[in-house]
């Protein structure tokens, strides 16, 4: 009775109450076992300090140097990173000069002193400069057990003899072609082949071995899938899976076969789809669906880890066979981030280290309740994390025997010790590998073990009090937020499934719906043209993308006088309307860009993501510029006397041309139409024939947005009729061009030569480029090797940003070339839409067979050309390297805007800007280099509009890269910039006395 005479709500505060007390209860329990375990593994290892924080050896003095002060922390892991390619003592010396040798760098004099020898020059330096190196790669060894499986094995023997089991990972952080994955796969083969039969001699482990769950290999190896597989992409989502599973399927069959045990170890966020899928996959396979030896990698740190965990959790129910799970707390925290950031995404990991510590324990929590589907190993150095995890597995009455703590190679010693006093089974993470590919993992190791959040750190250099570190991770309330800021539009994540999906579909619905008529048109009406032309899929000559009607010469004068009278009234609209109609534009665009993009790789050849992105900066260009036209309305400041008033500011120069290229169709015609739009001006668009398609798409856009329809005119027509008339008529006042060098400048001195002249056309002109890249002597290779691939083949060439010569400094030479011909290699062609393409066709027949003579013409020069799959059918030019000493020829000078490279040899940085600077453009141009004084003098001395430094050269994003570049490469206007809208505005200045009889309103008594 009293039950009922409550009432509902306040029944369940009072039942919600109770069930908070009990969990209370339950936590507080819980919390005092945590601190109880923590304390007794802080007791046990208390006589001991990590080797690496240990200052009476080297590798413990130089973290002492680093963490007193931060940017000499950052010079010296950069110096560390590039110390293995250096090939001599002067090289050393050089960089030990420029990296720490430096006044900026508050440093202890006795350290100064010593880094100051090596540094100076001559015998003593040479000699300073190689027991540096030695140093260093006596560190390296803190951390990295050998250079190969032969070389690790009394290392692995000294730790199995210490009570340590181990798993091995072979170390590398980038495989740029097939060759290179291969050698990897055979160095996993060798290792699962022949250890079993090392370590079945070793003497037994009781501890080591015997699990609940039977007896656990001895041979344990760490795979990193990403080496097995050189085309690994999320966006070939399907290649990629499948690439990894042929090479992946051997290592397990041999390893059911040896009786070994092997992990997939997780890398980069944008992989882990695919490699959760490559283990759901081959998994269940029927040769490996009852081998129990597998286990797959969990990073805490990202958000998605736990809703990763209950998809593997039903994996395990699926195959009825348990495997293992390794958490770690997540080893790429500044790179997810740093990526995050320049794609204007939000970062998937915490932000801050306790929320990443936080979803650890719930992560170990439900790996403890998942017992014994999947066997848990908790992977850390953090002492409260692993208390919390033992403490969960005591309460579930699962013994230690059937849990495994792992921690890394070289680091945390005395907590190995305690927690294997405590009869734990501890796995040391042992990377084998030599010391250049290894620089990568040793660099993490440092930033791990320096980081001001780093758990070691505050334990051993600290000295924190113990039941502060054991403190339970409480994330505060407000969310953390990344430094730096981007307002460019985030190209969608193709790692998405869905969104695969979402472009596959409405692509194909594009196909079926057949050819678009396009016509030109103004004010709401069709202009007379000529009868329509069909243009052709680039992919596949068969399939027609668009019937197009041309403008014909007698429709300009319509054109003129329906857009005289709406100019008018544009002009009269106020700036912050014109400025909110491009926000309009932009929403327009951003509602349509899936099939805008889809409209693109049909009619152009571009694939999805490259389609997307072009989509992304249009609708930057119509944000940016819209915000960037109100602050020049704003008005400027100039001086004014007392009785005067003076004003600067600005109108409409009038009429735009704009005549845009069919090569980035969306985002160049969008950005050149919406910039004298806004400042006031009518347009009228002449696209390219080939990508007619996508620019009537978006002159519907913007007539959706409200832009007036007697306001923009879209006139396709030939050039040589329609385009030669209108550069040459009086009522265009400037001309917007993006093109070839040949035209741009045959329209520059035709825009000055006609009847009627009452002005100085304004010719704002983009003219492409013959783009270089120097890659120096000291250059991260895997990375060069990356950035020329994806400025070269990108768009199969066609981007007037695109990498032409490849400038290769002195003994980097041969070892580039040799890296860089086999990643081209592995390069798959087919058409623009099929997830497995990385080159499809270039734009027309035409291009194609223009292309084709120059591969033919310099045939002799020819390093590698790839053979064309004979079932393609469609514009197929194979992507091909050539090699020349003449960079004053056609190869050095000609611009071939296709998937051409040309190397060349350079001796040294002179003779490199030489040649780069050689050409009669100055568009983009880039630098590979880890020499901070010749990245300084790069900066100087080599001619492009835009500079990329240790990146590729193309995919400039607006406000972040302003692009565009100089001599006969443009007028110098950079797109995207603070200060392109000038070109489309005539400044005046207006000067008024405010004197009458003697006074002023400005001067009072």
């Amino acid at each position: 009775a009293n039950l009922r005479a409550k009432s509902y709500k306040n029944l369940m505060l009072e039942v919600g109450m109770s069930a908070q007390n009990t969990n209370t209860e339950i936590d507080t329990q819980t919390e005092a076992r945590v601190l109880e375990i923590g304390r007794e593994l802080f007791t046990a290892a208390r006589d001991e300090k990590p080797g690496f924080f240990d200052k009476n050896f080297w590798a413990g003095k130089m973290m002492d140097w680093a963490l007193k002060d931060p940017s000499f922390k950052i010079e010296l892991f950069r110096f560390v990173d590039v110390l293995p390619s250096l090939k001599s003592a002067d090289q050393i010396s050089d960089h030990i000069r420029m990296y720490l040798v430096r006044e900026d760098l508050n440093v202890s004099p006795i350290v100064k002193s010593a880094l100051g020898v090596a540094a100076g020059g001559g015998l003593l330096s040479k000699i300073a400069a190689n027991t540096v190196k030695s140093n260093v790669e006596g560190m390296a060894k803190n951390f990295i057990c050998g250079e190969n499986a032969e070389g690790a094995l009394p290392v692995l023997k000294k730790l199995w003899d210490g009570g340590l089991s181990f798993t091995v990972d072979i170390l590398g952080e980038a495989v740029v072609s097939e060759e290179e994955a291969d050698s990897y796969f055979h160095r996993y083969l060798d290792l699962i082949e022949k250890l079993p039969e090392s370590v079945s001699r070793w003497k037994e482990q009781e501890l080591l071995e015997n699990t609940p769950q039977g007896k656990t290999p001895r041979t344990n190896v760490s795979v990193k899938c990403s080496s097995l597989y050189s085309r690994i992409d999320p966006m070939r989502f399907r290649d990629s899976v499948d690439g990894i599973k042929q090479r992946l399927r051997k290592l397990l069959r041999a390893a059911v076969a040896k009786n070994a045990f092997v992990y997939l170890d997780m890398e980069q966020n944008d992989l882990r789809e695919v490699l959760i899928a490559v283990a759901e996959e081959l998994w269940m396979e029927d040769e490996f669906v009852s081998y129990p030896h597998f286990g797959i990698v969990i990073q805490a740190y990202l958000q998605c880890a736990l809703s990763d965990l209950e998809r593997l959790k039903k994996l395990a129910d699926k195959r009825k066979t348990h495997f293992s799970i390794r958490l770690v707390k997540g080893a790429y925290w500044d790179y997810e981030n740093i990526l995050s950031s320049q794609r204007a995404w939000k970062s998937p990991v915490y932000l801050r280290k306790v929320e990443t510590d936080a979803n650890y324990e719930r992560c170990s929590k439900f790996l403890i309740e998942s017992y014994p589907a999947i066997i848990p190993a908790f992977a850390s150095h953090n002492i409260r994390s692993l208390a919390y995890a033992l403490t969960l597995a005591e309460q579930k009455n699962i013994p230690p025997s059937a849990l495994e703590v792992q921690m890394l190679y070289g680091m945390a010693e005395p907590f190995k010790k305690a927690l294997h006093s405590k009869g734990l089974r501890i796995r040391e993470y042992t990377p084998v590998g030599e010391m250049l590919p290894g620089m990568a993992y040793l660099v993490r190791r440092l930033l791990e073990n320096t980081s001001n959040d780093g758990f070691l750190k505050a334990k051993f250099v600290d000295d924190k009090a113990t039941d502060t570190l054991l403190q339970k991770p409480v994330p505060p309330a407000e969310a953390a937020a990344l430094k730096g800021h981007t307002t460019a539009e985030p190209m969608v994540d193709f790692s998405r499934r869905e969104v695969r999906d979402h472009f596959n579909k409405t692509f194909e619905e594009l196909r079926k719906a057949g050819a678009a008529m396009i016509a030109p048109q103004v004010g709401g009406e069709e202009l007379s043209s000529y009868e329509a032309r069909s243009y052709t899929n680039p992919s596949l000559r068969s399939e027609i993308v668009s019937q197009l009607k041309l403008a014909k010469p007698e429709c300009l004068e319509k054109c003129h006088s329906i857009l005289d009278a709406g100019e008018k009234e544009w002009k009269k609209r106020g700036y912050e309307e014109r400025a909110k109609i491009l926000h309009a534009i932009a929403d327009q665009v951003q509602d349509h860009r899936v099939k805008l993009s889809c409209i693109m790789t049909l009619e152009v050849g571009k694939s999805f993501r490259e389609a997307d992105a072009d989509v992304c900066e249009a609708i930057d260009f119509c944000r940016y510029y819209a915000d960037e036209y109100l602050k020049l309305m704003k008005g400027r400041e100039v001086e004014s006397a007392l009785g005067e008033k003076n004003s600067y500011f600005y109108k409409a120069r009038g009429r735009a041309l704009v005549i845009s290229p069919w090569n980035f169709p969306l985002a160049i015609m969008c950005g050149m139409t919406v910039a004298p739009l806004v400042c006031g001006s009518s347009v009228i668009i002449k696209p390219a024939e080939t990508s007619s398609r996508i620019a009537q798409a978006f002159y519907e856009l913007m007539l959706a947005a409200g832009v007036p329809n007697n306001v923009v005119a879209f006139l396709p027509s030939k050039g040589s009729e329609v385009g030669s008339l209108l550069v040459r008529d009086p009522r265009i006042h400037l001309i917007n061009f993006t093109g070839s060098k040949a035209v741009g400048m045959e329209i520059m001195r035709a825009a000055q030569e006609y009847p009627g002249k009452k002005c100085v056309k304004k010719v704002v002109a983009e003219m492409g480029g013959k783009n270089a890249l120097i890659v120096d002597e000291d250059a991260d290779l895997d990375e060069a090797v990356v950035h020329s691939l994806k400025s070269a083949f990108g768009f199969q060439g066609q981007k007037c940003s695109a990498l032409s010569r490849l400038i290769v400094i002195g003994d980097a030479y041969e070892s580039f070339k040799e890296r860089f011909v086999e990643a081209v290699k592995t390069l798959r062609m087919g058409p623009a839409w099929e997830e497995s393409a990385e080159v499809g066709p270039v734009v027309d027949q035409v291009s194609c067979d223009r292309l084709k003579n120059v591969i033919q013409q310099f045939q002799e020069n020819i390093v590698y050309s790839a053979h064309l799959p004979v079932q393609l059918n469609g514009n197929y030019v194979p992507p091909t390297i050539f090699e020349s000493k003449d960079y004053q020829g056609d190869l050095g000078q000609k611009e071939f805007f296709g998937p051409i490279v040309t190397l060349f040899h350079a001796k040294d940085l002179d003779e490199a800007l030489l040649i780069a600077n050689s050409t009669d453009y100055a568009l983009t141009a880039g630098l590979c280099s880890r020499n901070p004084e010749s990245i300084e003098r790069v900066k100087e001395e080599l001619e492009a509009g835009n500079l990329y430094i240790n990146r590729p050269i193309t995919g400039a994003i607006v406000n972040r890269q302003p692009f565009g570049g100089y001599r006969f490469s443009g007028v110098g206007a950079k797109a995207g910039g603070p200060d392109y809208l000038l070109q489309f505005l005539e400044p005046y200045c207006i000067s008024e006395s405010l004197m009458r009889r003697g006074f002023s309103p400005d001067v009072t008594n």
